[in-house]
């Protein structure tokens, strides 16, 4: 009896190894940003995630809001290479997914002001910018890099801009996972698919497992933001008319936030002058702004100087698409100015400043 229970016991050690051998095909970012070099098992070589995961990554609202970071991709060439602490020479394809707090298929960024919804985007130097829906594995696989090479990536944030949101900090934590992608498989094939996530060790690939934390930090400071404004074409009218005109023009601020303007004329000095394009003929003209949201406050200009009343700045940063643009300027050239002109051309331009309250 003793020979047949050792029999037994070794049938079932090997039947043990024969199960756990497909664990080995996920990898814990033991290398993050090397080249994959004296790291073993083979999938620990294969994957390596740099920079992501370990600070957090803070980007300023209406700056440069991106995350760079680094990704290395490959898997050895060969059975025996296993067993070494070679290269891993082979590049490997592979799908990114990004889990995390979400509202309405955008990521949210919280503080104490509230919610911020956020866009992201992947961006691979061989591929197109590619938007990340929360918790959904990418259709387009991402190329890597052979012998362990790190390729420059980056995430790209975009803030709901529906609502100017108030000063602070805003933050989240996102899980980041990365699934290579079987060297094998054709794509035109329903039998034999390139499949990505849901990796196992014979199909000579690997996915990163645990999941990455990836915590952000949007900083909003106190912001406005002047847009929507353009030229102005005016005519020369019937003898003894005005000449008038207006436009209508967005002003943003950070949780509505009030606001007081000045006009600038390039050829005024204490007043606002057309000037001849071919002589040093002018034409003096006036200027005043109102809000078209209540309460419609009305302001006459003096140029160069900031006005005394203040408006409340539009919530959306662009003033919903300009379809509710929330200041008007009107021009004027009083009939009486226009009585002797000695040039057939004046011009000038207007440079509009909006400062906080």
């Amino acid at each position: 009896m003793r020979p047949s229970n050792r029999l037994r016991l070794r049938l079932l050690v090997g039947l043990l190894l024969v199960w756990a051998a497909p664990l080995h095909a996920q990898t814990s970012n033991q290398d993050p940003c090397g080249d994959g070099s004296g790291i073993m098992p083979v999938p620990e070589k294969a994957l390596g995630v740099c920079g992501l995961d370990d600070t957090e990554h803070a980007v300023i609202y209406g700056g440069d809001l991106t995350v760079p970071f680094g990704i290395r991709s490959c898997w050895a060439g060969w059975t025996g290479n296993e067993w070494t602490t070679a290269y891993c020479d082979q590049s490997r394809d592979y799908t990114i997914e990004v889990t995390g707090p979400t509202r309405n298929q955008q990521f949210l960024l919280s503080g104490a002001a509230g919610d911020i919804p956020v866009s992201l985007e992947f961006h691979h130097p061989a591929a197109s910018a590619t938007t990340l829906v929360p918790g959904q594995e990418t259709s387009t696989r991402f190329r890597g890099a052979a012998n362990g090479q790190q390729t420059p990536v980056y995430f790209s944030i975009t803030p709901d801009n529906s609502v100017t949101p108030a000063p602070g900090i805003y933050r989240g934590t996102l899980q980041f996972y990365l699934y290579q992608c079987n060297p094998w498989g054709d794509p035109d094939n329903p039998y034999n698919p390139v499949v990505c996530k849901g990796s196992t060790a014979s199909d000579n690939r690997t996915e990163l497992t645990p999941a990455l934390s990836v915590d952000i930090a949007l900083v909003v400071g106190a912001a406005i933001r002047i847009s929507g404004l353009e030229d102005m074409l005016l005519q020369m009218p019937a003898p003894g008319n005005d000449i008038t005109a207006q436009q209508l023009f967005c002003v943003s601020t950070t949780a509505s936030s009030k606001f007081s303007l000045k006009a600038d004329s390039q050829n005024g000095n204490g007043q606002f002058l057309l000037g001849g394009t071919s002589g040093s003929d002018t034409i003096a003209y006036e200027l005043i702004v109102q809000s078209t949201l209540g309460p419609k406050k009305k302001a006459k200009l003096t140029e160069g100087v900031f006005t005394k009343k203040d408006w409340a700045g539009h919530s959306s940063m662009d003033c919903r698409g300009y379809s509710n643009e929330n200041m008007l300027l009107e021009l004027t050239v009083p009939a009486a100015n226009l009585a002797n002109p000695q040039d057939y051309q004046y011009i000038d331009t207007l440079t509009l400043t909006v400062e906080l309250e």
